[in-house]
């Protein structure tokens, strides 16, 4: 009878619009993660401000910063600084906006102020401000008779560089701050994927079994199969739905990996820089806490759907699910900073935002085994815990009409 179920609940709900989306949208998104790296390049061009014009404008009384600022400007591709030639704030500022320039700088002793059309534009501002600081350094210098080499000392960065080397070996592993960047936006999209299916899904599950009870097909249902094969015939067809759509958007991966490695995408976009791969593994951890988690909340929504008669009770069932989910997704999100620390390690070993954490964490970084083992485990032992709890609540649930029950009865119905 349960292989019927997932039929049904398949067939009904595959051709549906939102699912058809999702499944299309993943799929641009498995194959625009291939494309990172030179879509970044490309989105990085086109925030950069084109041609910069500035009318300077200081005050009089002390030394002029304005040749440093022309010495600096000269040096960058179409920016371009003049003064303001004894022209009034007012004046200066009408020439800025009769000849469309990008604004007036006023120089007010330490005070620098940017008079602009469009403020904004923080990418204008940001240059403005960059440009500013290096002409004010090479001023001050002037001002201490520090000579160029002497500046050039000065600012120079330090070549820092981050090994990690385990306690249990000698050697270790240089980190490529490109390739971390790239691991963590990877990470946030498959995050975010895994976030938004089980939130999808779950509401799924609840939303079919709240609007079977409220037509009463539920009370014809059950007395030809039983409740439990009602859930898991729900559950599995759903769920087989999402395990389609990971098929789908896997595939996509694996295809651009193997079309990136054999450089048959090199050309498309005008890429010069390397396309980016999608790791094996990380597919592998994605479909395994993406399968785990997904049964877990599934059971668990199912029986909050069985505790409402009416389809438009569930989203206020579902509140503390929902709740949970957000929880993980920012426990996850704040694991991005520093993955093996105290709050990444607490989370990601609780079965309820494990789903979520844990895979962030084995994408940015390299966490413990026994902490990847412990959090499977765990969260093993929760969905079966979930699903036997929630088979008592559902059992009892999709009969019940009228009112809805309380903790207090929801807690009887675990007990009985």
């Amino acid at each position: 009878m349960i292989p019927i179920l997932v039929k049904r609940e398949f067939i009904s709900r595959v051709k549906g619009t939102a699912y058809i989306f999702t499944t299309l949208f993943g799929v641009v998104v498995f194959v625009a993660l291939s494309f990172l790296p030179p879509i970044m390049a490309r989105i990085n061009q086109s925030m950069a401000p084109g041609q910069i014009e500035l009318v300077v404008l200081e005050q009089p009384g002390t030394s002029s910063v304005l040749p440093y600022l022309q010495e600096v400007s000269s040096h960058k591709d179409g920016f371009v600084v003049r003064s303001s030639g004894g022209l009034s704030e007012q004046e200066a500022y009408q020439v800025v906006l009769d000849e469309g320039l990008s604004g007036l700088l006023l120089v007010d002793g330490p005070l620098y102020t940017l008079v602009t059309p469009d403020g904004s534009n923080m990418m204008l501002n940001d240059e403005v401000e960059s440009t500013l600081n290096m002409a004010v350094s090479r001023w001050n210098a002037a001002r201490l008779g520090l000579s160029p080499e002497d500046m050039a000392s000065l600012f120079n960065r330090v070549d820092f560089r981050v090994r990690e080397v385990s306690p249990l070996r000698e050697d270790g592993q240089e980190l490529d701050s490109v390739a971390h960047t790239q691991a963590m936006v990877l990470a946030y999209f498959l995050l975010f994927m895994i976030y938004m299916a089980l939130i999808m899904y779950g509401n799924m599950v609840a939303s079919g079994v709240a609007e079977e009870k409220s037509s009463r097909i539920m009370e014809v249902m059950v007395s030809t199969v039983k409740p439990m094969e009602l859930m898991l015939g729900k559950i599995i067809g759903v769920g087989s739905l999402g395990l389609l759509q990971f098929l789908i958007w896997i595939g996509t991966g694996l295809l651009m990996n193997s079309m990136g490695s054999a450089g048959f995408l090199g050309g498309i976009l005008g890429a010069t820089e390397p396309l980016s791969t999608i790791p094996l593994s990380t597919i592998l951890w994605f479909g395994l806490y993406f399968i785990l988690g997904y049964f877990f909340y599934a059971s668990i929504f199912a029986a909050a759907g069985a505790l409402v008669s009416r389809v438009e009770e569930v989203s206020q069932v579902v509140t503390v699910i929902m709740m949970l989910l957000m929880a993980g997704f920012f426990a996850a999100y704040i694991s991005f900073l520093n993955p093996n620390g105290s709050v990444a390690v607490t989370t990601s070993l609780i079965p309820f935002t494990s789903p979520m954490v844990m895979f962030a964490r084995i994408v940015l970084g390299s966490p413990p085994v026994i902490e990847i083992i412990a959090s499977v485990v765990l969260l093993l032992l929760a969905l079966l815990l979930g699903a036997w709890l929630s088979a008592k609540i559902y059992r009892i649930g999709i009969l019940m009409y009228g009112k809805r029950p309380s903790l207090r009865q929801v807690f009887r119905l675990i007990r009985d």
